[in-house]
Formats: C-alpha cells, sequence, structure tokens
C-alpha cells in the first residue's frame, strides 16, 4: 500500500520532467524561428521607401492578415495571448485540442511578427507550453485533476524558456496562474521548468555555433535585457533618493497600466462586434504598417526600440515611442491577433522608465543610476497591469542578475499595485480569461454532487486547499464514519470519506465528468 502510494506520488515529478523538456525543445525551436522572421521583418521595413518597396510591404502585411484570419476560423481559441488559455485550462475552465490549438498559436505567431506588428513570443510559449503539458497527460491517458498540474508546469516553463527566467515561471504559475500557494503547483512548475531550462540552453548552446544564428542574438545564456545591467548604491543617499524616485514612478505606471488594460477592453469589445476575422484584424494590420514604414523601429516585440533607446535619446521622440507602442500594442491585443503582451509592456515601460530617468537626472541624479530606475519602472508597470507583484519582483532580479535595485523595485512595485487595485482595474489576463471562458462556455447550471472518496483517488491523502478543484466549486460537507466535518482548507481527505460538492454557474455535463476522477458519485442534481 506505501509502494503504491509513493509511486503515485511521484507520477506528477515524473510527467513534470516529459513534460519540461518537451517544452524546453519546442519552444526553443519557436524562438529561433520567431527571431529569423522577426529579423526578416525589420529587414522589409528597414528598405528605402520607394513605391515599389511600401507596395510589397503592405501586400506583405495583407497576405498575413489573411491567413491569420482564416487560422482563427479553423483554431478560434488560437486569438490574441496564450497566457489566458493556459490559465483558463490549468484552472480547468478551458477545454481545447491541444495539438492544433498550439499549432495555430505558434503559425499565428509567426505571422504577426512577419507583419511586424509590437507582440512577443512569450505569451504564446506559455500557451504551447500550457497545451504541451495537456498532451503529455492525455498521451498518458490520466485524469484531468492531474492534467492541470501538467498545464500549470508547461505554462511555467513556457515563460522560463522564453526569458531564461526560472524563479519567474515558478512565480508566475502560484501568482498569476492559480492565484494560489500549493505543494502540488510548486511542484510542478518546479518538476517541469528545470528540465525545460536544461533542455533549452542545450539546444541554444549548438544553436550558437551557426553564425548567421548568433548573429540574431542566439546563444546559450541569452536574456531579455542584457543591456539593463544595474549599478550598485554607492551611499544611502543614493539609495534613499532611488526610492523616492521608486514611488513617483509607481504612481505613473498604476495610471499608466490602467489606461493600457482599459483601452484593450475597450477596443476588444469594439472589435467583437465585427463577425468577419479578416476585418476584425485588418485595423491592427494598417496601423502597424503605417507606423513602421513611418518609423520602422516602433515595430516587433519592443525589445530592440528598447535596446536602441537611451537616456540621450530626446523626450519628445521617447514620448512619440510610448504613444505609438500604446496605440499599436492596444489594437492588436484588442483585435485578438495572435502574440503576447509581455515583452510590449516591457518596451512601453522600458521607455517611459527612460523619460522618469532623464528628468530624474535633470534634477540631479547620477547617470549610472538610469538604469534602475528603468528597470523598476519595466517592474512597476507589469505588476500594475498583471497585478502579479512577486513575478515583477523574480523577473526584474533574473533579467538584471543583480540584487541590487531590488529595494527600489519592491517600492515602486507595491505603490504601483496598490494604486491599481484602488483604481479597481481588472487585472489583464484574468479579465481577458473570463472573456474567453465567456465565449466558449456552454450552460451555466448550479449543480451538486455527492460521493465518496476511494484508496486510489488522486485527492486521497491531499488536503482541500491543494486539490484544484473544478472551477467555481466548493466542499460544502464532509462525512467521515457517520460523523459530519466542518471542511476548511486544511482538512486532510481520506478514503471512505464522503463529500458534497457544489458549483455554479458551469456546464453541468462537464462538471459531473471531471468530478469522476475526483470522488465515486452516487447521487447528483
Amino acid at each position: 500500500m506505501k509502494r503504491t502510494k509513493l509511486l503515485q506520488n511521484l507520477q506528477p515529478l515524473f510527467f513534470g520532467c516529459i513534460t519540461g523538456i518537451v517544452c524546453g525543445a519546442v519552444i526553443a525551436l519557436f524562438l529561433v524561428c520567431s527571431r529569423i522572421v522577426i529579423g526578416f521583418a525589420f529587414s522589409v521595413y528597414s528598405l528605402e521607401r520607394t513605391p515599389l518597396a511600401v507596395a510589397c510591404t503592405l501586400i506583405l502585411v495583407l497576405l498575413c492578415c489573411l491567413i491569420m484570419a482564416v487560422l482563427q476560423m479553423l483554431v478560434p481559441a488560437a486569438k490574441g495571448s496564450g497566457i489566458p488559455l493556459a490559465e483558463g485550462c490549468a484552472r480547468g475552465m478551458l477545454k481545447v485540442k491541444w495539438l492544433r490549438t498550439a499549432a495555430a498559436l505558434i503559425a499565428g505567431s509567426l505571422l504577426a511578427f512577419l507583419s511586424g506588428m509590437p507582440l512577443g513570443s512569450e505569451g504564446p510559449s506559455i500557451g504551447v507550453g500550457g497545451l504541451i503539458g495537456d498532451g503529455v497527460g492525455r498521451m498518458a491517458k490520466k485524469p484531468v485533476q492531474f492534467r492541470r498540474y501538467l498545464i500549470t508546469g508547461g505554462a511555467s516553463s513556457g515563460l522560463a524558456v522564453a526569458f531564461n527566467a526560472p524563479l519567474t515561471g515558478v512565480a508566475f504559475a502560484l501568482e498569476e496562474t492559480h492565484r494560489k500557494f500549493a505543494p502540488g503547483i510548486l511542484l510542478a512548475a518546479f518538476s517541469a521548468v528545470v528540465p525545460a531550462i536544461m533542455t533549452s540552453q542545450l539546444l541554444f548552446w549548438g544553436f550558437e555555433q551557426l553564425p548567421y544564428l548568433r548573429g540574431l542574438g542566439i546563444h546559450a545564456g541569452m536574456t531579455v535585457l542584457p543591456f539593463l545591467a544595474q549599478v550598485k548604491y554607492n551611499s544611502v543617499g543614493a539609495l534613499f533618493t532611488v526610492c523616492g524616485i521608486a514611488a513617483a514612478s509607481g504612481i505613473l505606471c498604476a495610471l499608466l497600466a490602467a489606461a493600457f488594460n482599459c483601452c484593450i477592453f475597450l477596443l476588444g469589445k469594439l472589435f467583437g462586434k465585427i463577425n468577419n476575422p479578416a476585418l476584425r484584424l485588418l485595423p491592427a494590420f494598417m496601423l502597424t504598417a503605417v507606423c513602421g514604414l513611418c518609423i520602422y523601429s516602433v515595430i516587433g516585440s519592443g525589445e530592440r526600440t528598447f535596446e536602441h533607446v537611451s537616456v540621450n535619446t530626446a523626450v519628445g521622440m521617447l514620448i512619440l515611442l510610448i504613444v505609438l507602442r500604446f496605440a499599436m500594442t492596444v489594437t492588436a491585443s484588442g483585435s485578438g491577433a495572435t502574440g503576447g503582451l509581455f515583452l510590449p509592456m516591457i518596451a512601453i515601460g522600458g521607455i517611459l522608465g527612460t523619460v522618469i530617468a532623464k528628468t530624474a537626472m535633470a534634477m540631479g541624479m547620477s547617470a549610472e543610476y538610469a538604469p534602475n530606475v528603468i528597470m523598476l519602472t519595466i517592474s512597476a508597470f507589469f505588476a500594475a497591469s498583471v497585478r502579479a507583484p512577486i513575478s515583477a519582483l523574480a523577473m526584474s532580479v533574473e533579467l538584471t542578475a543583480s540584487f541590487s535595485n531590488l529595494l527600489p523595485c519592491a517600492v515602486a512595485v507595491g505603490i504601483a499595485t496598490a494604486i491599481a487595485a484602488i483604481l479597481r482595474t481588472s487585472p489583464l489576463y484574468d479579465r481577458m480569461m473570463e472573456e474567453l471562458y465567456n465565449q466558449t462556455a456552454k450552460g451555466s447550471d448550479n449543480v451538486t454532487i455527492k460521493g465518496v472518496i476511494h484508496a486510489k483517488s488522486f485527492i486521497c491523502g491531499r488536503r482541500i486547499r491543494d486539490v484544484l478543484w473544478p472551477h467555481n466549486s466548493l466542499v460544502t460537507d464532509l462525512c467521515r464514519d457517520g460523523h459530519d466535518l466542518v471542511p476548511d482548507g486544511e482538512t486532510v481527505l481520506q478514503d471512505g470519506d464522503e463529500l458534497t460538492v457544489r458549483a455554479e454557474l458551469v456546464n453541468k455535463e462537464a462538471f459531473i465528468d471531471q468530478m469522476q476522477d475526483y470522488i465515486t458519485t452516487h447521487n447528483r442534481n
């Protein structure tokens, strides 16, 4: 019996490692393809503005728009960032065909990159990672609650590989994907992230042996912000000064993030009224083409734009870049174009941080602390938009490989998160996930189901709060050995326990099917 239980407990670790290896390989290849395609897009937009070159660019963008529209007609779940999709699957809210959806996410993202859209590869990487986890679970014929752990591990691996930031991937799984801390989620994330990072770095090491790929910045250990080295504070006064700047930055970032989220939601509603996907996507593609032909440096996810911006850039140009990237990003996301928002948010926050750094330097701050100010602004903008402060802090440490700026980042992130909560701005990915769920949900019944836990059940021996229950469900009653107990999060479930589980506004048949994997049912209504 003990041996059986041990093997049962080791299964998440084993399949988590398998998920991580597959995710590391697939996403590494996806990132390499993304770099190649983005490099081609920059070469197209940097051509001399002859009538022929402009016409060819517009034709290329229109073709990308039409092909993406066809993809989204065939696979509706491939719209937008892959993060809400991965979160919805991990929480048990969404159910999709994993292979075709993953393929559509990859293809749609490459089309967006080819057209120069201001979207990133990290969102699709998270979505594809989560879908790979689902696929591994399905091929192993695992029940739905087991697959949800693998989806979590796969999504964490996607973020970790995309940013080469394993701790950020784990923190994102706990704080954003499930918004709860549980040992099972932590194990699922770690067991997948570690092999995923090892696999991807091994592949990147092989790719860097090719001069062309190395010229695109592909190499082992590559990070998103290698040019943003953090400086240690040489005095308490300098640290105090930057903390004061961090407080002001937190306020500005919260206001900008609130506007960013609101514009995406409003445009999403507006574009959602257009049934034809080609017409819905067309404004975003055309805006990208027009802006790219005018200032080609604004195209792409924003990594290159931000890298070539410095404190020597004129304030007017910085503000123009913020406005253009803001408008392009919210239009692309609102239209449902496939692609992530992580890197675009980093770019917008980074350019805003450059403006703040220039202002602080004019007021007496040493120029050596400008990268620190830029990084804390990036963290604050991300935290305010997504409402994930711990992930933002982990990202600030891992993307710069430095702890020296952790306190100012914590000040900026804390203030930005607090103000975003006061403004009651919906967290970006949560709102997107709810909208995706509302589009795909069928039926909205209230269901109560009663059943008994058996010894081989996945939930036997676990605390109630550590179980990934079906969406919108709650354990209302527990009977053990003929005695009624008041269930709470710390209650350890045992063989023979009789549970009553209630769910609100769910698909009745889907909920009952899921509960078969948790308990042996004998009463439902």
